[in-house]
């Protein structure tokens, strides 16, 4: 059983998720952020080292859908996004969003999907990210790559707040 530390406002949260714990499917998905951020920071081109790396597990496929998000992620994000070195051996907060995301997804929780997304998009941005994690979790399905449910996963959601409906409803075309 995983101890817990207080977090930012007082709530709880549990200690880090270890890459050793990690499933298949999990590690291949940091394997991929990870390497992805990397590259960024060498200003060398990721993708052919990611689609050598998905190839090689027989889902080249996700390169393009999670190099979106990344850049989705890069681009929109409203909180700083932890993502850890290739040599850490702990699961970064950014990182295990999304890998809470995907597993959401592949559960057939699209509004908690969703409701994840939104803790680090703006909503424009979380419903076209929402897009490219149905893909990836469809992708990942396919070729019977899980990502475990985890506690982890629901950890501080929502805060002790009500649902944010918004998260969940479509925005209206005007705006006023």
């Amino acid at each position: 059983m995983q101890a817990k530390r207080t977090g930012e406002l007082g709530r709880d949260e549990p200690d880090e998720l270890a890459v050793h714990a990690l499933s298949t499917a999990e590690a291949l998905l940091v394997w991929g952020i990870r390497h992805w951020v990397s590259c960024l920071k060498a200003r060398t081109d990721p993708i052919p080292l990611m689609r050598a790396g998905f190839g090689s597990g027989g889902v080249a496929d996700i390169v393009r859908p999670l190099e979106a998000i990344l850049v989705v992620t890069l681009d929109a994000a409203t909180s700083p996004r932890d993502v850890r070195c290739t040599h850490c051996a702990t699961v970064g907060d950014g990182e295990r969003d999304l890998l809470a995301a995907v597993a959401f997804e592949q559960a057939r929780r699209p509004v908690d999907t969703i409701s994840k997304l939104r803790e680090w998009l703006p909503p424009a941005s979380a419903r076209l990210a929402k897009e490219l994690i149905a893909e990836i979790a469809a992708i990942m399905q396919a070729h019977q790559l899980r990502v475990p449910l985890r506690r982890e996963y629901d950890a501080g959601r929502f805060g002790g707040k009500h649902h944010d409906i918004r998260a969940v409803v479509p925005a209206s075309l005007s705006v006023h």
